[in-house]
């Protein structure tokens, strides 16, 4: 998805500060599944990447790189398209990573939220711009903290159930996408809609409350092009491909 900005009578120009976030985020995934082939592949002991470390880690990853794709959704041009593309490649790692390493089985990862997540807000963005960027952006945190707990059973704060749902969501299978995994769901990569998909929307509302601060996207705007920007504009591709590197590596030292 393009990472751009307009102004009236002029052309579309690219973000690449936007890009640059999205190139460094990148790097810290793919050292972490570095890491993470070190210790399950080759049974390398790296105790802080098991502990708090690695877990701190892995999330800032996560949130970082969810909240960037909301920030640029707004500019995508085919937001439809880019979704299905998504999806598509989505469904492929489930069936290469099944049928390759199925320890390893990717249901519903990071390419197919992001696949669903677009097509959910090109479909809803009519209305979601309709609303203050800084409520919308904090009603959308205040539901992603209540979601929070949905896939393991029901509603609650800080990752506390206190509403309970009904069982029968969780024992349809079907319905792990929505955030609703029954008891033999098993994923190494999981990004259910909800909660995930408030972070996107978070992303949506901090772009339209960055574009209202012109002084502070003209020093974005400024930003230079650089290596981390270059592999920000192919993160799709680096993300496809950098397992299977990964894996020859680690194949070719054992």
């Amino acid at each position: 998805m393009a990472i751009e900005a307009q102004a009236p009578g002029q052309k579309r120009q690219r973000i690449h500060f936007l890009d640059s976030l999205r190139g460094f985020t990148l790097v810290n995934m793919v050292l972490f599944h570095l890491c993470y082939d070190l210790v399950f592949f080759l049974g390398m002991d790296l105790s802080w990447y098991e502990g708090w470390p690695g877990a701190l880690w892995g999330s800032c990853i996560r949130w970082s790189f969810i909240l960037i794709s909301g920030m640029v959704f707004f500019k995508g041009r085919h937001p439809l398209r880019r979704g299905c593309v998504l999806l598509g490649w989505g469904c492929v790692l489930t069936i290469v990573t099944g049928l390759a390493v199925p320890e390893a089985l990717i249901r519903f990862g990071v390419l197919s939220f992001l696949g669903a997540a677009s097509l959910i807000s090109a479909a809803l963005y009519p209305y979601l711009k309709k609303i203050p960027a800084v409520w919308g952006l904090s009603g959308c945190a205040l539901l992603l903290a209540v979601t929070w707990p949905l896939t393991g059973g029901g509603l609650g704060f800080g990752g506390k159930i206190i509403l309970g749902l009904p069982r029968g969501f969780y024992g349809m299978g079907w319905l792990y996408w929505l955030g609703f995994p029954d008891e033999s769901f098993y994923s190494t990569d999981y990004f259910p809609v909800f909660p995930w998909i408030f972070l996107f929307f978070m992303g949506i509302y901090l772009a339209e409350i960055l574009r209202d601060r012109y002084a502070l996207l003209d020093r974005v705007r400024r930003w230079k092009p650089g290596g981390l920007a270059f592999l920000g504009r192919h993160s799709l591709y680096i993300y496809l491909v950098h397992q299977p590197v990964l894996y020859g590596l680690c194949l070719l030292y054992m």
